[in-house]
């Protein structure tokens, strides 16, 4: 049954259903979920608006409606009338009151569900003869994914399927940045773990969702879901494992996260997030990482152009090629938090950070010895310094003698070059 305490985690967030359905208290969203919808709204607020005011158009749901009349078998009430009273017992307790059509797929992939979304109509369609495969109860935990996909685009006053909706658009352009294809994946697999825990409040069973998961992903019919789960820690016993899935999680991390969310609720998130995100190389970043990414570098930036003397006109016009309205800050930095962020970096990206590093201080062939100093001094401050002196030999031809005495005065070289600057007339 559902852990300790779990209703009480997760019935908080204010969940709105447009279209004539009832609003309720409901799933929160998942923290990437909320921080890429609140991106793309500020990121392009043109882009959003447009998407966010242009819903799916009646030709759209006429469109899907006509492909369902020609792809699947539509089962009737008649002929299906326990299948019709789980799902919609299921739907009531979603306070979903959208009329409930379910279909069975002429072209069976597997054993599966999926939902064809038409705004205020819910569309259930069935692959293969999985009511077969699958208990009563493990049913509705299918039903009560599939709704919770429902929800997500009807919810929110449609939020969630504008997002959908604008990373589509630019996965469809020719020039499309893989940025917005790494968004795009991510925002798929986030879904997937949201519409578990909606699978989990349909049966208030971990167990029951477990052994779902793995009869439809494997096709395998008796399932030990807590020897799966057993499996799934063996899994991240031996390494911190994150999906490798396109548009969904692996069956082993999401059994793991339906179960960490009935124990924990939603302090489990952060761990879901590095089974999902991981940590992404420099090539592999989506808008939100590519986003603190560019904060991060522009802390380094103003690390060391606080010190006048660094700040030449050719230094500032570099650091004006990666932010157009650069300008240095007296604002404090938190370099504790800073150096946190890039110790647990791939070393992609900690490569980037010390070739940030050299830009710097070859900008202007003009500098000398303090330069030096003060870069030496915020790579050790931000835990890349003996990369840095490697790249710096290989990049700059710097002689070995040379960085070591440098970086035994550094401190003081800075200092001293301060102080110059301040006594200068």
């Amino acid at each position: 049954m559902l852990g300790a305490g779990l209703k009480a985690s997760i019935f908080r967030t204010p969940f709105r259903l447009t279209n004539s359905n009832r609003s309720a208290d409901f799933v929160e969203l998942l923290p990437y979920q909320r921080a890429l919808r609140d991106f793309l709204k500020t990121a392009d607020p043109a882009v959003w608006d447009w998407f966010a005011r242009e819903r799916r158009s009646a030709k759209h749901a006429d469109n899907v409606r006509f492909e369902l009349l020609k792809s699947t078998y539509r089962l009737e009430r008649e002929t299906q009338p326990g299948l019709y009273d789980a799902a919609e017992e299921v739907a009531a307790a979603f306070q979903i009151t959208a009329p409930l059509t379910i279909y069975q797929a002429q072209s069976p992939e597997g054993h599966n569900a999926s939902l064809a979304y038409v705004s205020g109509e819910v569309h259930l369609v069935l692959h293969g003869p999985i009511c077969e495969r699958l208990t009563p109860l493990e049913t509705r935990g299918l039903v009560g994914h599939e709704l919770g996909h429902y929800c997500l685009w009807s919810g929110w006053n449609g939020e969630l399927l504008a997002t959908a909706d604008m990373l589509l658009a630019y996965l469809n352009d020719p020039h499309v940045h893989p940025a917005h294809l790494a968004s795009h994946r991510l925002f798929q697999l986030y879904n997937e773990i949201y519409c578990d825990r909606c699978a989990l409040l349909a049966t208030g069973d971990v167990n029951t969702v477990v052994a779902m998961l793995v009869k439809v992903t494997s096709g395998v019919g008796d399932v030990s879901a807590e020897a799966y789960l057993r499996q799934a820690e063996e899994i991240f016993a031996r390494a911190d494992a994150s999906t490798e899935g396109l548009t969904h999680p692996e069956a082993f991390i999401r059994a793991r996260a339906v179960h960490l969310w009935a124990e924990q609720g939603v302090a489990c998130n952060e761990t879901i997030a590095r089974m999902i995100e991981g940590r992404p190389g420099i090539d592999a970043l989506d808008l939100l990482e590519q986003t603190r990414v560019a904060r991060c570098t522009r802390q380094i930036f103003d690390l060391l152009l606080r010190h006048p003397w660094f700040r030449t006109e050719l230094v500032l016009a570099h650091a004006q090629l990666f932010f157009p309205d650069y300008e240095p800050t007296r604002k404090p930095i938190d370099e504790g938090q800073l150096a946190r962020e890039i110790r647990v970096e791939p070393d992609s990206l900690r490569d980037y950070y010390c070739f940030i590093l050299l830009d710097l201080l070859s900008a202007d062939r003009d500098q000398d010895e303090p330069a030096v100093a003060a870069v030496l001094l915020v790579a050790e401050r931000i835990g890349v310094k003996s990369r840095f002196i490697e790249l710096s030999r290989q990049e700059l031809k710097l002689r070995k003698t040379q960085l070591e005495r440098v970086d035994r005065l550094k401190e003081q070289i800075v200092s001293d070059a301060d102080r110059a600057a301040v006594e200068a007339p």
